[in-house]
This record gives structure tokens, sequence and C-alpha cells, in this order.
């Protein structure tokens, strides 16, 4: 097969990003608006909710500005439809993994490496998402393709600039970086010259970052190091979650690669056996077991955490598996990539059209109603699991909007549950407590709510009428239903 040129693979890679753009109309985390596209709009715009991460100044402004950037710049314009807001950050995330799956090519020489990351159905369903986690998957991609490992260049620190913005954006990202940029250092003949191109970089890079940060907090502030001492030592993150020590080796790093598992436990078993026949692949393996220990002594656990981590999985395997010498039909190997290609495109096909489209899809009714309606006399209450939908950055209509909140126990207060778990514990009560029996509050013109909570509060719901149900998942969660829907007012 002729491989294309390289302008030619960079325009199919970008199609085939921009594709995902348009594919994927479903909802992950709440992150993806919560902690991008909702700050953007309230920098750009003046209005909106932030969350607590926000208030308490541990998250970093970078990724956020540059979509403000782009938020205003369309206002100027008067091009600031709800439409744009939302794709147009997602266009840009599309052309920035593309330009990374370009680079990986350009790094492995591996044509089916490249496919493996293009098909690989999880990065596919993140890639073009408002995350942060995917901007740190792209940027390490393209920073590992300037890594001078040891046959190479070791003195270059072109990657660094990648790497030390991308740490004080996202500082977990540190802890993958740390043993590359050990071995960096450990095989440089001129390690006080080397040391000091670091210094300055790493310097430079954190004044970017603060500089950045402190415009936009209005106050001086080091974010990394408010994250590390309230995340990680305040370990506020359990408040969502704890999991299993091992649970990243039993269900994330199956979930991420799919069956691709198979040849990547083989290739551990072959670098066990003889490193050093593998000495690059040697220690991308060190590097993937450290990131894993490491976040495996978090109690706060998630797949897209490890992202970063394909890259390295998928070279690790695939140049591992040249030198296996088991042998295999012509139809045999076919068979495998055909399942291979296949279990990929089924899982990503529905988790990224199906699975959890309800929420998008009911807050672009919302945004129908409310422009159509007197902004002064409307407002909404969203009865669902805290942050379960995106906000202003989905409407942009500044109107009132109440939905439950669970922020983490910040002030130490004694027994403390949050909003939302006061609202699912007992709906009827907290209802009756903050509207029907509260004269000071007027009911809302709009509610948002789950039919499995639906169900619980028909008496307060006999005033509105059902104007939208939205399918949303086969496998609802706890506090959360098959179906999203809409009521209005009579």
């Amino acid at each position: 097969m002729r491989l294309p040129r390289r302008l030619e693979l960079l325009s199919l890679l970008i199609l085939w990003r921009l594709i995902g753009v348009f594919l994927v109309r479903t909802v992950h985390v709440p992150d993806e608006y919560w902690q991008s596209l909702e700050v953007a709009h309230r920098l750009a715009f003046g209005y909106g909710h932030l969350t607590w991460e926000w208030t308490t100044m541990i998250r970093s402004y970078a990724y956020p500005f540059l979509i403000s950037i782009l938020y205003r710049t369309l206002a100027v314009l008067s091009l600031d439809s709800a439409l744009l807001l939302t794709t147009l950050p997602r266009v840009l995330q599309a052309v920035l993994v593309a330009y990374a799956d370009y680079r990986f090519y350009m790094w492995t020489k591996s044509k089916w490496m490249l496919v493996s990351l293009c098909l690989n159905w999880y990065w596919y369903y993140c890639a073009t998402r408002t995350l942060i986690n995917s901007v740190e998957t792209a940027c390490t991609v393209i920073a590992l393709s300037m890594f001078p490992w040891r046959e190479g260049h070791v003195q270059g620190v072109r990657f660094l600039w990648i790497v030390g913005l991308l740490c004080m954006a996202r500082p977990t990202a540190a802890i993958m970086w740390l043993p590359l940029c050990l071995y960096h250092i450990l095989t440089s003949l001129e390690r006080r010259v080397l040391l000091a191109r670091y210094v300055l970089i790493c310097l430079t890079c954190a004044a970017i970052s603060v500089s950045i940060d402190s415009h936009c907090y209005g106050t001086f502030v080091i974010t990394p190091w408010r994250f590390f001492r309230l995340n990680v030592l305040g370990n506020v993150g359990s408040t969502y979650g704890v999991g299993h020590a091992l649970w990243y080796i039993y269900a994330a790093l199956p979930v991420l690669l799919g069956l691709h598992v198979v040849p990547f436990l083989l290739s551990c078993c072959l670098i066990a056996r003889r490193s050093a026949l593998f000495p690059r692949e040697s220690i991308m393996l060190l590097t993937i077991g450290w990131t894993l220990l490491v976040y495996s002594l978090l109690s706060h656990k998630e797949f897209r955490f490890i992202l970063p981590l394909l890259p390295l999985l998928i070279y690790t395997s695939f140049a591992c598996l040249n030198r296996l010498t088991v042998r295999v039909t012509a139809d045999v190997r076919k068979g495998l990539v055909a399942l291979l290609v296949c279990s990929n495109v089924m899982t990503g096909l529905f988790f990224s059209t199906i699975h959890q489209r309800g929420t998008l899809a009911i807050m672009e009714s919302l945004r129908g109603e409310i422009t159509a309606a007197d902004l002064s006399s409307t407002d909404t209450l969203i009865l669902t699991p805290c942050h379960s939908t995106p906000l202003y950055s989905h409407l942009h209509v500044n109107t009132t909007i109440r939905f439950l909140t669970c922020e983490p126990n910040l002030d130490n207060v004694e027994d403390y549950v949050d909003e939302a778990d006061r609202f699912f514990a007992n709906a009827t009560a907290w209802l009756d407590d903050n509207y029907v029996k509260n004269s000071e509050v007027a009911l809302p013109t709009y509610v948002i709510v789950f039919d499995s909570a639906a169900s619980k509060i028909p008496d307060f719901l006999r005033t509105y009428t059902l104007i939208v149900k939205v399918f949303h998942t086969y496998f609802p969660e706890r506090n959360y239903g098959e179906n999203i829907l809409l009521y209005k007012r009579m």
C-alpha cells in the first residue's frame, strides 16, 4: 500500500477528527463543560457559574482562557451563536489532535501504530471533547515525538516547552513525565548544561502560567500548589468516588486498550525477559508502571486520567510484537484485524451516538423555549445529579437557573450532606423547603428532571406540563434515568 505524502496524510487525519466533532454527540463527564466551556463563557461574556474548583483557585485558566479568546472574537464579529460557541472549540481541538496523530506517525514510522491510535474507540470518544485530559493527551503525543531518546540528540529540549506548560495547566502530567525527564538528564553527557536549560524553561513556563492565572483570578496565585495542597494533601477528590487500588489494572487498561490489551501483555512479558533488546520500550514500560502506581495510590480514579499513556502503550505493544516468532496464516491475520476494527468501531459508535445523549439534547430544547419567551420572567430548575448538563455555554442566554450542587465539605462541617444528596434522599422534603412552603421563592418556569426522579415528585409536577422527553441511556447509573424530561409550568 502506497503511503500518502505528508500533507495528504495530515489532511486525512484532520478530516477523520473533524468527523468526530459531529459524530460524538453524547456526554462523558461534567468536566468537558464545567472546567472549560463554562469558564470560558464567563470570561468572555461576564455571566455563568463557576464551580468550587475555581472559587478555591485550584484550576489553571490557561485552557479556558484560550477558548475565551475565540468566544470574544466571535462576539466582535456578531457570530456568537450557541451553535458556534459549542462547535468551534471542538473543531480546534480536532485540528490539534489530528496534528498529534501526524506527529505520532512521523515519530513511529509505522502505519499500523497510527491506525491503532486513530481507531482506538476511547481516544476517538474523548479526542474532540473540550476536556483538559484530551488536550494533555494530544500535547503528550507531540512532546513524545520530539523527545530525545538515547539514540537521538540527547541535548534537545524542544519537548520541554510543551511539558512545562502542560504541567502548569495540568499538574498531574508531571507524574508521567518525571521518569522520562530523569532518563533524559541521566543519559546526557553534559548534565550541568542540560539542567540549566531545564531550570530556565521551567521557570519561563511557570511565569507564563502564573501570569495568566493571576490575571484571570484577579490576584497572585500559583494554581499547581493550591491544587496539590487541596486535592492531594486534603484528599478532596475522594468526595467524587473512591476506586479500588488495582482499578487501573483490571478495569481502566482493558477499557482504554480493548482487545489490544492482549498484545500489550505479551509485550510486557517479552520486555521483562529480554530488556536489553528493548531499551526504549523498557523505559516506556517503566514510565507506564510508575504512572499507574502513582494514580493507583490516589483515591479518586477515572478512565480519562490515564489517556496520556495511550501512545506509550501502543508503541510498546507494536515494537515488541515485531519480535514475536508466532506464525499465522493470512486468513487468521485478516480475521484478527477485522475483530480489532469491529470491536473499536461498534463500541465507539454506541458510546459516541447513543449512551448519555439526552442531557445535551434537552439543553437545546430548553434554549429554544427560553429564547422564544420573556427572559425577565423565565427561570429554570434542574433536578439532576449535579453538573449532569452543561449550562450557559450551551444556552448563551443570561437567564436564572438553579441546579443541585455537590461541593465538597471544605469547611469541615459536621455531618455534612451536599445539596444533591439531600434532594435524592428526600425529594419532596427538599422541594417543600425550597419552593412549595417557601413564600419568598416563586415556582420555576421550567423543570428538568430524569424520569426516575420525576416519579417521586408527582405532586410538585402537577402544575407542570411535560413538553419534551429525550432518551438518555439504556444503563442509568444511580440517580439517573433512561429518559430526561423538560416540564413547563402551566
